[in-house]
């Protein structure tokens, strides 16, 4: 799409490159293109984050005794 979107998507899949550029078209009427991509990108990184390191002691480097 652009070189701001380009570089966003450099590692992402090319279904997930469609799906973030149709977000980006939708919402960089309201503001610039560099500002919705991010606000995308926050998104979808978000959406992605399923985890963390409950359950695991903190200063231990995520490992349990």
């Amino acid at each position: 799409m652009s070189s701001v979107t380009d570089k966003y998507t450099k590692n992402y899949s090319s279904e997930r490159t469609k799906e973030f550029e149709k977000r980006v078209r939708e919402m960089s009427g309201n503001m610039s293109e560099e500002s919705a991509a991010a606000l995308v990108a926050t998104e979808m990184r978000k959406k992605l984050k399923k985890g963390g390191l409950i359950d695991k002691p903190l200063g231990a480097g995520g490992k349990k005794p």
